[in-house]
C-alpha cells in the first residue's frame, strides 16, 4: 500500500534533472520528496544554455513562459578566426518557427532554472530538504530504505539525480566507465567593458580549439572554452581527476586567458564566478537497478560542447517521471519502467559520441590536424556555414529536436518520434499548435480525416485508469496535415512526454497498444 512508505518517490539531488523529475511527479499527484547534500541552491550560472526541446518540456510543465522571461533568446552563433569574422550559424532561422514554439537557444543561468522549478514545486507543497546526505540505501523488493544524515526515509522508488560524483550510483555498485581528458576547460561569468550584442554567441577558433562568449540576460557574459596547459596544473598535482567539474580560478589567470585567446579589445571588469573543469566522457553501466534509477549526470557525463548536459538530464527526468507516475498511480504496469533505459541510454550514447568526436577534432595534437586548424580550418568553417544544409543541421543537432525513440526502421513519421509542433489556428484555450493540444495529463489522440471521432472518443473514455483525450484536427489545418503526413484517415496517439506512441488508420490497433501500456479502469472492467 502507498502509506507503508514515507513517500512514493524519493529524488536525490536538487539540480535541474532532479527538480524536473519531482515536478512531473508532483503534477501527477505522486507523493515525492527531494533531498540534496548541499546547503542550498547553486549561486553560480554553471549550465547556462537551454535548447528548444528542453523549453518544450518546460512548456508542458507550465514553466516555459517563466523561463523565457528570465532568459535571453540566442538566435545565432558568430564564428571568428582571431579577429576576422568567418561566418555564422543559426540557432533560429527560416522554417524553424514552424517546427517549435521556441526557435532559439535560451541563455538562462542554472540558478534561475533551479529557482523557477523550485517555485513550481512549492505550488504543490514540495520543498527541497537541504543538508541531507545519503549514506546508505537498501532495496527491499517492495521499497527502498534510504539512510540520511538526519534519519531514514522509506520510498517505493528512488531517483538518483545527484550529479557526476553520485552517491546513489556508488551505493548501487555501478561502474562509471569512460575517460577523463587531459585538457582542461574554463567557465566564467564576467562583466566586460565592451558591447558585443545581445542576440548572438561568439565563437573564436584559436590554436588550441574554440573559445566563446555567451551573453546573459543580466548583462554579464559567460566565457567558455579550452585553456592552455600553462593555466592549469597536471592532474596528479590536483589529487587525480574528479568527476565533479568545478574548481576555483584566479582572476588574473582568467584575464590572461581572455587577452591571449579571445581576440576582443575588452577588459574583464567583474568576475562573478570563474571555474576550471575537466572534460569527461562516462556512462553508468546501468540506469536502473531494482527500484532505483539514475538520471542526468549521475548516469552520463560528457564534455560541454554545445551545452547538451543540462538538456540531456531534463530529457531523462521527463521520460522517467511520467512513467513512474503512471506506475505509482496504478495507471500502468510496472514493465513500463523498463523502457526508461532502453529509450534514454541510446540518446546518451549518441550525445557522448558526438561531443567526443567534436572535442577530439577541436583539440587533437596530431600535427596534420594542428596544421589544418591553423591554415585552412577557418576557411572551411566559413564556407560550410554558408551552406543551407549545414545551417539546418546545426540547429537540428543543438536544439535536441532530433531526439527520437523510434526503432530506426522505415521512413516518415514513426512511433517514438517527437510529435511535430505544427501551427494551427488558435483554439479557445489558446492552443497554437498541435503539440500544444497534447499538453495535460494522460495520452492524447489526434484524429485526422476521421468521421467517427465521437465514437472513437466514447470507446476510449473510461476504458483506462489514465485519461485518453481525443482531438479532431480540422481539414483546413493544412500545415498540421503536412507535418503529420496525412494521406487518408490517420490517428496519432501521443504520450504524456510529447512523443508518438502509435499511428494507425483505425482505432482498433490503438486500443491494442493502450491495452498493453495502461491498466483497465475498474469502472469499465
Amino acid at each position: 500500500m502507498r502509506d507503508e512508505h514515507d513517500c512514493d518517490v524519493l529524488v536525490v539531488g536538487a539540480g535541474p534533472t532532479g527538480l524536473c523529475a519531482a515536478l512531473v511527479l508532483a503534477q501527477h499527484g505522486v507523493r515525492v520528496r527531494v533531498v540534496d547534500r548541499e546547503a542550498g541552491p547553486v549561486e553560480q550560472a554553471r549550465a547556462a544554455i537551454v535548447h528548444a526541446r528542453t523549453l518544450e518540456h518546460f512548456d508542458r510543465l507550465g514553466v516555459g513562459a517563466a523561463a523565457v522571461a528570465r532568459g535571453l533568446p540566442i538566435t545565432d552563433v558568430a564564428l571568428h578566426e582571431g579577429r576576422r569574422h568567418i561566418g555564422a550559424m543559426p540557432l533560429a532561422g527560416a522554417g524553424v518557427a514552424n517546427r517549435t514554439r521556441f526557435p532559439y537557444a535560451l541563455a538562462l543561468e542554472q540558478f534561475e532554472t533551479e529557482r523557477l522549478l523550485v517555485e513550481a514545486l512549492a505550488e504543490h507543497e514540495v520543498a527541497v530538504e537541504w543538508n541531507e546526505t545519503v549514506t546508505d540505501l537498501v532495496d527491499g523488493g517492495s521499497g527502498v530504505r534510504v539512510e540520511l544524515g538526519s534519519g531514514v526515509i522509506t520510498a517505493r522508488w528512488v531517483v538518483g539525480a545527484d550529479g557526476a560524483s553520485s552517491t546513489v550510483r556508488r551505493l548501487l555498485g555501478q561502474e562509471f566507465a569512460g575517460r577523463t581528458y587531459e585538457q582542461a576547460g574554463l567557465l566564467a561569468d564576467v562583466t566586460l567593458d565592451v558591447e558585443l550584442g545581445v542576440r548572438g554567441m561568439r565563437l573564436t577558433l584559436t590554436r588550441g580549439g574554440f573559445v566563446g562568449i555567451l551573453p546573459l540576460a543580466s548583462g554579464r557574459c559567460r566565457l567558455f572554452g579550452v585553456v592552455p596547459p600553462s593555466l592549469h596544473r597536471a592532474p596528479e598535482q590536483r589529487g587525480g581527476p574528479s568527476h565533479e567539474s568545478y574548481a576555483p580560478l584566479d582572476p588574473a589567470d582568467l584575464q590572461r586567458w581572455f587577452d591571449e585567446y579571445f581576440s576582443v579589445d575588452a577588459q574583464v571588469r567583474e568576475v562573478v564566478w570563474a571555474s576550471m573543469f575537466r572534460f569527461h566522457s562516462r556512462l553508468a553501466s546501468r540506469f536502473r537497478v531494482g527500484r532505483v534509477f539514475l538520471a542526468g549526470d549521475a548516469a552520463h557525463i560528457h564534455n560541454p560542447a554545445g551545452g547538451q548536459g543540462l538538456n540531456l538530464g531534463v530529457g531523462d527526468a521527463v521520460n522517467l517521471a511520467w512513467k513512474l507516475a503512471q506506475v505509482v498511480n496504478g495507471e500502468a504496469p510496472e514493465r513500463l519502467l523498463e523502457t526508461y533505459e532502453s529509450e534514454r541510454r541510446p540518446i546518451a550514447e549518441t550525445v557522448l559520441k558526438r561531443t567526443d568526436f567534436g572535442f577530439k577534432l577541436e583539440t587533437t595534437a596530431n600535427p596534420v590536424a594542428v596544421w589544418m586548424r591553423a591554415n585552412v580550418g577557418g576557411r572551411l568553417i566559413g564556407l560550410a556555414s554558408r551552406l543551407a544544409v549545414v545551417r539546418r543541421l546545426f540547429f537540428h543537432a543543438f536544439s535536441q529536436l532530433w531526439i527520437s525513440y523510434a526503432d530506426g526502421r522505415g521512413g516518415g513519421l514513426r512511433p517514438g518520434d517527437r510529435a511535430p509542433y505544427a501551427p494551427i489556428t488558435p483554439t479557445a484555450d489558446d492552443a497554437r499548435s498541435v503539440l500544444d493540444l497534447t499538453h495535460g495529463p494522460g495520452y492524447h489522440l489526434l484524429a485526422f480525416n476521421v468521421s467517427d471521432v465521437e465514437d472513437i472518443a466514447a470507446r476510449l473514455a473510461g476504458r483506462y485508469s489514465a485519461g485518453v483525450t481525443t482531438h479532431l484536427i480540422p481539414a483546413g489545418e493544412q500545415a498540421a496535415y503536412r507535418a503529420y503526413q496525412v494521406d487518408g484517415p490517420r490517428l496519432v496517439l501521443v504520450r504524456p512526454d510529447g512523443h508518438i506512441a502509435a499511428i494507425a488508420a483505425s482505432v482498433d490497433p490503438l486500443v491494442g497498444h493502450l491495452d498493453g501500456v495502461l491498466t483497465r479502469s475498474r469502472v469499465e472492467a
